[in-house]
């Protein structure tokens, strides 16, 4: 009866001594300071991009068709006059639907009438800015009549990228220590890291939302000699830290 008495109490004794590191576990798991830390850093834009088409509609599909393939052409053509390569230019949407028009004649009875559209624009991509306003200019006399908007970005992203990571970190650091110094507690291992990136591209309409029709219009109020000026690009990084503390 003693055996079996002290061979129960030597089994309860290894169960606690077990059971005491993982109650100081579950007690420490909850003492964590958890911080954010952002930064962005910004640089001149050096490339752009923008959506250049032709839209034609006709009673004929197959006229639709052949006016707009050789409009098109034309536009290509007038855009590597500038200087662009054929791999920064590339077909970004072809569509052909049909539609009806709608008219009421002298005897006030409706008119409908059948006529095609087809839609086909391209993303160019200018790596010189200088020649941007340029680019738009040959394109809508070359028969260009829809624009989509510029979007600016960098070459450079990437590095910033990372200068705007290490500031994150740091501020992040930088803000749990003064939690810390705060709370007097000490600031104990970092038990965690993540982040994440964000880019905002500058970009801009072209000439505003103008009809696909209406291009003419826009450009004899915009005059010819198209001036765009690019801007800055923001490449931002953020980072959540979490630090355990005593």
């Amino acid at each position: 009866m003693k055996k079996n008495l002290i061979a129960v109490c030597l089994i309860a004794a290894l169960l606690l001594s077990l059971a005491a590191p993982a109650l100081a576990e579950k007690e420490s798991a909850g003492k964590v300071i958890r911080v954010g830390g952002n930064a962005t850093v910004s640089l001149a834009a050096d490339t752009a991009t923008l959506q250049i088409g032709v839209n034609t509609r006709n009673e004929s599909v197959r006229k639709a068709q052949q006016e707009n393939a050789a409009a098109m052409n034309a536009v290509m053509e007038a855009i590597r006059g500038i200087g662009i390569d054929d791999k920064d230019i590339v077909t970004s949407q072809f569509n052909v639907f049909n539609n009806y028009e709608f008219s009421v004649d002298s005897q006030g009875n409706e008119k409908r009438t059948l006529y095609y559209e087809v839609q086909n624009n391209v993303t160019v991509t200018i790596h010189d800015l200088t020649i941007l306003g340029a680019v738009l200019d040959a394109a809508v006399e070359a028969g260009a009549n829809t624009t989509y908007g510029i979007a600016f970005s960098s070459t450079q992203e990437n590095e910033a990228y990372q200068k705007a990571l290490t500031r994150a970190v740091k501020d992040a650091m930088q803000k749990a220590q003064v939690i810390a110094a705060a709370a007097g507690v000490e600031l104990g291992d970092l038990l965690y890291i993540n982040s994440s990136q964000s880019t905002a591209a500058y970009s801009r309409e072209v000439y505003g939302a103008k009809n696909t029709y209406s291009m003419e219009e826009a450009m004899d109020d915009a005059g010819w000699g198209t001036s765009i000026s690019s801007g800055d690009v923001s490449v931002s990084a953020n980072v959540v830290l979490e630090f355990a503390f005593n």
